[in-house]
């Protein structure tokens, strides 16, 4: 029979986990107040002194069922403390509670242990707090505020905390195979890529990607491997590794370029099934957490990039390879040079923008880029992903928020300001129209002039 004292639902209670054999229980459940925990699967007495008598009155009814635990051994006669006396101070050796807060989708904290009275009113102050019945846990918003304010409120209760982020199921890390295996992307798949003019960042990709099929493969030599052998390879990618559909796509493509580019391998007789597309709704703020977003950032440089961003609509790479000499302030427009596609564009510059660049400008004296790192050169995309999560976070903006949910809430507010679609797909350089009639699925106006057939129904 174990005992200690834990928290449950803000009480104090004494819990008792024992062998449903043991003929002690059938006094422990005659104790009034006694409840069976689920959460816990202990048994739970309230924590008065009167039930701490009775529980030690039961303790020392049958010594013949103790467990030889409890008994005392010679060392303890000796040093005056035995395993029973330690028993009978169970009250003061309370154990940690072990619980689990989990960060959700959303931007979302998911608390599993009862609060406080001071961790339920400092929830109950939050404007998006959630009770969940289903689960009998509160949700509030993800800041690092909150998650350090449920830890203080935790710890005060002598519950210890796992913190488990669920925001995004990534691909298992691939486990790198024994250095004898591994087979570097041949010299002439890089050639042939930067002969084509394809980006870095897809050569990259490529170079990488064929790296692991390779090695994946390493008793062959490339020209050996079959289609057979080919189609399991994607398997093991998507039932071993759990790739996503765009990484999946990405590796398809990086073995067609190998065979049918650099091999000059016959389309016709090589194929590989594709993964049936997806079509997702992006994530979009309203004009109210924009504004939210741009005030609670107060450094220049990130201000900014963010107003940039949302203003012409642009991709973080279109973003970070604009020059100084790209901005026309004369027709209030930059110039997109080489964007997605190997295409160019010009994208309006809002007035404000403008105001906010003359300041920028003046201030940091950017040389080349318009924003550039410490260093000179290009700013770097994963310090504009970083602070704009925090940004988002700090200003309690619950939605997943990144550099291009930006350039879709750019496109879904001139939508419901009535810009056509045409002028849409121009500004964000998208090579199909059907691309850009994705923000019509998004976009409120004219939805609450639509009348619901329900309303005209008498079933009361």
């Amino acid at each position: 029979m174990k005992i200690t004292v834990i928290n449950h639902r803000q009480k104090q209670w004494i819990a008792i986990e024992t062998d449903i054999l043991d003929k002690r229980l059938v006094k422990i459940k005659a104790i009034k107040g006694r409840r069976w925990s689920k959460t816990h699967k202990k048994w739970l007495i309230p924590n008065t002194k009167e039930n701490q008598v009775i529980i030690k009155s039961i303790l020392h009814i049958e010594k013949n069922e103790v467990s030889k635990e409890s008994e005392p051994n010679q060392n303890d006669r000796h040093s005056g403390k035995t395993e029973r006396s330690k028993e009978k101070t169970f009250i003061k050796n309370q154990a940690k509670e072990k619980s689990t807060i989990l960060i959700l989708k959303g931007n979302k904290l998911r608390i599993s242990f009862y609060p406080s009275k001071e961790g339920l009113k400092y929830i109950k102050s939050l404007s998006l707090h959630r009770y969940s019945p289903e689960y009998k846990q509160w949700t509030i918003p993800f800041t690092d505020k909150n998650l350090e304010k449920m830890k203080y409120f935790a710890k005060k209760q002598n519950i210890l905390i796992e913190v488990r982020d669920l925001r995004e199921k990534r691909a298992k890390k691939l486990q790198k195979p024994p250095s004898l295996h591994v087979r570097e992307c041949p010299k002439e798949v890089r050639y042939k890529l930067i002969e084509m003019r394809y980006s870095p960042s897809t050569i990259r990709i490529y170079t990488n990607m064929l790296q692991q099929f390779f090695s994946y493969y390493h008793a062959y030599k490339p020209q050996e491997i079959t289609n057979e052998q080919i189609n399991s390879y994607l398997r093991y990618l998507i039932q071993v590794r759990e790739v996503s559909e765009s990484t999946q796509n990405q590796a398809i493509n990086a073995i067609k370029f190998y065979y049918e580019r650099v091999l000059g391998g016959n389309r016709q007789t090589y194929y590989i099934e594709r993964p049936r597309k997806g079509r997702y709704l992006p994530t979009v703020l309203s004009e109210k957490e924009t504004i939210l977003l741009l005030k609670t950032s107060k450094n220049l440089k990130h201000k900014a990039i963010l107003t940039i961003i949302y203003s012409c609509g642009l991709r973080i790479s279109e973003l970070l390879n604009i020059k100084l000499n790209h901005i026309d302030y004369d027709s209030n427009r930059i110039h997109i040079v080489s964007a997605k596609g190997k295409k160019d564009r010009y994208v309006p510059l809002a007035n404000m923008a403008k105001k906010m660049l003359d300041i920028y400008i003046q201030k940091i004296k950017p040389e080349e880029y318009l924003f550039e790192g410490i260093n000179g050169g290009k700013y770097s995309a994963t310090s504009v992903q970083k602070f704009i999560k925090k940004y988002a976070n700090e200003a309690g903006i619950t939605k997943t928020v990144t550099p291009h949910t930006l350039r879709h809430s750019f496109a879904t507010h001139l939508l419901e300001k009535g810009t056509d679609l045409r002028y849409i797909q121009h500004i964000l350089g998208h090579n199909n129209s059907k691309t850009t009639e994705i923000y019509t699925h998004i976009t409120q106006v004219g939805m609450e002039k639509i009348k619901n057939p329900l309303d005209d129904f008498d079933f009361s």
